[in-house]
């Protein structure tokens, strides 16, 4: 495998999409999470991950980090980018993709910032995930093709009349104004939305997961519906501003976290000391409850200590973990019940397949970028 898929198979491939058909959307401190107290990481997780979003970013130029311009200076955007229009970007198999492809799309984009000036890295940011795009959705449209799917005329003029819409709306400007603005033409809109509509039919068709082979993934994997329920008492290295505690005063919160686990194991009551010494606050009130999360979801020193726990049993040492000093009780375990994961798990294994009809395109069509 070349390494331009391979290094595609790392991006994470998440856009907007605003095209007529419906498509598959595609985040090692907790930040947000902490900030309301909460202790779980919040990962993709095997049962939840989406693979790949198709989007109008050929159309309006937004994909990832699309950002809302101002209405003030457009007809004079605070950036802009020549590109040489002959440059050969990107190859997916014997479709090349020049700068003038890239143009096309960075252009808008440039265009809706209106004053934002984006910096060298955000510019950067962008080509690639434009580039990213253009390459996956021509891959996966010769693949379509190649599968005989197809879509009629008045499906495609449906779609281009409500792009139009949106992009009328998008850039308070005509279907006409923005052609011209952009050297566009309609044809080249409704010739991209074709190709969105058969790549996005090819991966909808093609992934298609049925409840028994849902339930099938279920029973022969059992270990990863298993999940434990916890309680903690977190003991922050950080002070109320959010800046990391010198070591010395570290000490003395281990100090303080190995008091306050010796009486959790000398019989009192868990839930007091969570509620009087915990600084996750959020937790705190329910006696540190996190409740119940399964392999993957927490720090891996936390994971670590509370899967080796028997149920109601407190872990004998202080966890330390980025965010301070933890004394672990487990208070629960089970299985979670098929019928409340159906759901997530056929969009999950779905979600599998359209990423196995990806790559599996990518390196079929020998996906090549030259940027």
């Amino acid at each position: 495998m070349s390494q331009e898929i391979q290094n595609k198979k790392n991006e994470n491939l998440d856009y907007d999409k605003v095209t007529e058909n419906k498509t598959v959307n595609n985040s090692d401190k907790i930040n947000d999470e902490t900030k309301h107290g909460k202790f779980k990481t919040y990962i993709s997780s095997r049962r939840g991950k989406t693979i790949l979003s198709m989007i109008l970013i050929g159309i309006l130029g937004a994909g990832a980090g699309f950002y809302v311009g101002t209405d003030v200076g457009r007809s004079l955007p605070a950036t802009h980018k020549n590109y040489n229009k002959t440059k050969v970007l990107a190859t997916v198999g014997d479709n090349k993709i020049t700068g003038k492809d890239l143009a096309r799309r960075m252009e808008p984009y440039f265009y809706y910032q209106g004053l934002k000036k984006l910096s060298d890295e955000e510019v950067a940011t962008q080509e690639t995930s434009t580039i990213n795009y253009m390459t996956n959705l021509e891959a996966l449209y010769q693949a379509g093709v190649e599968d005989k799917i197809s879509v009629t005329d008045d499906e495609v003029n449906t779609n281009y009349s409500k792009t139009i819409s949106t992009i009328e709306s998008y850039f308070d400007m005509n279907k006409d104004e923005f052609l011209k603005r952009f050297d566009l033409s309609e044809n080249y809109i409704k010739d991209s939305l074709k190709k969105e509509m058969i790549a996005t039919k090819y991966l909808q068709d093609n992934s298609q997961v049925s409840e028994k082979e849902a339930k099938n993934y279920y029973n022969n994997n059992k270990d990863d519906f298993f999940e434990i329920r916890a309680s903690h008492i977190l003991i922050s290295t950080y002070d109320q501003d959010g800046n990391e505690l010198s070591d010395e005063q570290k000490e003395e919160k281990k100090d303080l976290a190995e008091k306050i686990l010796k009486r959790a194991e000398n019989g009192e009551s868990f839930d007091d000391l969570a509620l009087e010494y915990s600084d996750d606050e959020y937790t705190a009130r329910s006696g540190g409850d996190l409740g119940y999360f399964s392999k993957g979801d927490m720090d891996e020193n936390f994971e670590k200590a509370v899967f080796s726990l028997e149920n109601k049993e407190i872990y004998p040492k202080v966890v330390e973990t980025s965010y301070g000093y933890h004394i672990i009780k487990k208070t629960g375990e089970k299985y979670v019940d098929f019928d409340d994961e159906k759901d997530s798990l056929m969009e999950t294994l779905s979600n599998n397949k359209q990423n196995t009809l990806l790559q599996d395109a990518l390196e079929k069509y020998n996906v090549k970028i030259n940027i």
